[in-house]
């Protein structure tokens, strides 16, 4: 049940960097860059470092620190952006269930 609700966090972590991307632009194309630049650097970030199955995983405690900056920034974002409550939301949900995922589901 853990990895299921860490699996939406990790998706409204996305799809909050989508949403900050789009605010971010300067017009319709920077915008539209920004909106899926973002989400795709925070995947490539968890892919290489944080996923299960990463080839370069980072060892605790880097690893929850990577986590913990990713939904942090999003939420810091977010929030800057005019989106107060759903960057405080992704933040602390985020993190809450990163660090629930160590101890609950033996992640690491």
């Amino acid at each position: 049940m853990v990895l299921t609700v860490r699996f939406l966090t990790e998706l409204v972590l996305l799809g909050g960097l989508a949403l900050a991307g789009s605010q971010l632009g300067g017009g319709v194309v920077p915008a539209i860059v920004d909106a899926v630049l973002l989400p795709v650097a925070a995947a490539a970030l968890w892919g290489l470092f944080i996923a299960p199955r990463a080839r370069r995983r980072l060892p605790e405690p880097a690893r929850f620190l990577l986590e913990f900056a990713l939904f942090a920034v999003t939420g810091v974002v977010l929030a800057l952006l005019g989106w107060l409550v759903t960057g405080i939301v992704v933040a602390v949900a985020g993190i809450g269930i990163a660090a629930l995922t160590r101890v609950a589901a033996k992640d690491g």
